[in-house]
């Protein structure tokens, strides 16, 4: 069962599994599709089965700030499902998606069943306050260069693959995806890339990436 296998649900057993199954919506969503917007009311808490989905907040001249990169397993739109205020940011799929999704209701009765299940989810709110944190961070004292090699570095870490040639980036993320992330254009994370690819750290093909030496790459992002 999928469900045992995400972190907020392992610990449950089979027939409590089972008690939930009927309240799981199933969705297959088409790249680019937009799941929530920000401000929207909460209407669910969601689940990545299968995929990516970034979350991200609108700006001035509807510039995109990517707050966060979601993949199988992880969770969404929880903060509301707590609170019962709209949703903080934006949410949508980067690539085709199999998303979860329990109604708001039936997630509160979930969790004063189960309170295991608030308590990892505030392991997981933790986590996302962290990040954010050394997101405001990153973004107020660090430079585009060391900010995109702290990117690359995160990237690598949670979705690399080792290779041959190195630790190789499977997420087809475009230039503008990463320039939405990093708070900067796009030609300017074309223009590092290129740099990082001349100081021999990584190498460049389309939307692939492979990290030919993680220890200069870390160095760089501090």
């Amino acid at each position: 069962m999928y469900l045992k296998q995400t972190p907020i649900f392992s610990h449950m057993s089979d027939e409590e599994l089972d008690s939930i199954i009927p309240h799981i919506v199933k969705r297959r969503l088409k790249k680019n599709t937009v799941i929530f917007h920000e401000n929207d009311p909460a209407m669910a808490f969601y689940l990545v089965k299968t995929g990516r989905v970034r979350i991200y907040k609108t700006g001035p001249e509807s510039r995109e700030q990517v707050l966060s990169i979601l993949g199988d397993g992880q969770i969404f739109g929880d903060v509301p499902a707590f609170d019962g205020g709209p949703y903080p940011a934006s949410a949508a799929t980067m690539a085709d998606s199999e998303i979860y999704l329990i109604r708001s209701e039936d997630f509160q009765a979930l969790v004063r069943q189960h309170p295991d299940v608030a308590l990892k989810i505030i392991k997981v709110l933790g986590q996302r306050l962290r990040q954010s944190m050394e997101l405001v961070r990153d973004l107020s004292f660090k430079q585009v260069p060391h900010r995109l090699a702290g990117l690359l570095v995160k990237l690598s870490d949670e979705y690399g693959v080792d290779t041959e040639k190195g630790l190789l980036i499977e997420l087809p993320l475009s230039r503008q995806e990463l320039a939405d992330i990093v708070g900067t254009s796009r030609e300017t994370i074309t223009r590092e890339l290129k740099k990082m690819e001349r100081e021999g750290m990584l190498v460049v093909d389309r939307r692939r990436l492979t990290i030919t030496e993680p220890e200069r790459l870390r160095n760089w992002a501090r």
